[in-house]
């Protein structure tokens, strides 16, 4: 087995603790909008797992609780473990990934021998899907088994990343004088110059100090664009605003954001019956991501993550918000999530910069949940 494999990020380390966790406990239990346990469950069956080529069924036997590792394409049985073990395993895996140091990191010699007794040769499985974990539940409530595919966002260590930036999330912004004109060469000089911390809040604010107008021209890439359109004609406009907002205003809470939309109304809508034009549109964006758009790829509106989304408290607790829940789901987004930004190195903005002989700046974000 390669055991060089074993290394990843706290969020990454997660979803194996979820597994175990699962697996020990045979129960996932529902949240409330505050993200506590509520009465509502559903009994875990089996969860299957994609590790290396290798396609397992970690089966849970309700008769004495023995977890069995079944090959899935083989339909045999490799080997079990008791319900104690997977406990004992959890705990140990949660332990590690709470001291763990680092971006990716590793976890003990001993650690890593118990995880690959028990066929785990990587940590998580790669893909451009957002579903993390796929469980065959029983909802006793409605007398139903189905298998269904759930996204994993762990709190153990920083807030998880709900939307993730790269390159194609840059947004252009116009940046034109009073009567129109660019910014001069030594005024753009000024700007670049400005350094941490909070450098790009700094030099936003610093354009409209000079007396610019920072105005929303385009997006770097057509494909986030459209995406956007997708969900709501008025999104791209909407969320090069509230990107604009978090580096001059520095309004980062959805809450907020919200509030300042309906505060300055940049589509001119019509807010006096009560309609909450801003917050639907936001809401349902946040939704999106949650359950599969990215900016990368086209998206058709199909869902990754058709069970719901597992969280894991920072108090080891795993808990769940499935899609029937869908207005705690909404409601937790909305009071949990804010706007980041992302590394400007990496991610190529923050310079003021000339087009033919126009001036622009680049403009990036995040979502936390």
């Amino acid at each position: 087995m390669n055991k060089e494999k074993l290394t990843g990020n706290k969020g990454e380390w997660s979803e194996l603790y979820v597994l175990f966790k699962l697996l020990a406990e045979a129960k996932l239990y529902s949240a409330d909008e505050n993200l506590n346990r509520t009465h509502n469950n559903v009994d875990v069956k089996s969860i299957n797992r994609v590790d290396s080529v290798r396609q397992l069924i970690y089966e849970i036997d309700d008769g004495d609780g023995i977890i069995n590792i079944i090959d899935g394409l083989r339909n045999e049985k490799i080997k079990s473990l008791t319900k104690t073990e997977a406990i004992n395993l959890s705990t140990k895996l949660v332990n590690e990934i709470k001291s763990g140091a680092g971006r990716a990191f590793s976890v003990s010699k001993r650690l890593k021998a118990l995880l690959n007794k028990y066929e785990i040769t990587k940590v998580s499985e790669k893909s451009s899907s957002k579903s993390d974990i796929d469980i065959k539940i029983y909802d006793p409530k409605h007398s139903l088994t189905s298998q269904q595919k759930f996204s994993i966002k762990s709190l153990l260590g920083s807030q998880p990343t709900l939307f993730n930036a790269n390159k194609t999330t840059n947004i252009i912004y116009k940046l034109t004088g009073q009567n129109g004109s660019p910014l001069t060469g030594k005024q753009v000089e000024e700007i670049n110059k400005i350094g941490n911390p909070y450098k790009y809040i700094k030099r936003t604010k610093d354009i409209v100090n000079k007396g610019f107008k920072i105005k929303f021209h385009s997006f770097q890439d057509d494909t986030f664009k459209l995406n956007l359109q997708l969900i709501d004609s008025d999104l791209p406009v909407i969320i090069a605003s509230i990107v604009l907002d978090k580096y001059l205003k520095e309004i980062t809470k959805i809450t907020d954001v919200i509030q300042e939309l309906n505060k300055s109304n940049p589509m001119g809508y019509d807010l006096t019956q009560g309609h909450n034009f801003y917050e639907y549109r936001i809401i349902n964006f946040l939704i999106e991501s949650a359950l599969g758009m990215t900016s990368k790829t086209v998206w058709t509106g199909e869902y990754d993550v058709i069970g719901g989304i597992i969280i894991v408290k920072p108090n080891e607790e795993v808990l769940c918000y499935h899609l029937i829940d869908f207005n705690k789901f909404k409601t937790y987004l909305k009071n949990s999530c804010r706007i980041d930004n992302p590394s400007g190195s990496k991610m190529g903005y923050g310079n003021v910069y000339k087009d033919n002989g126009e001036t622009f700046i680049k403009l990036n974000f995040q979502i936390k949940a």
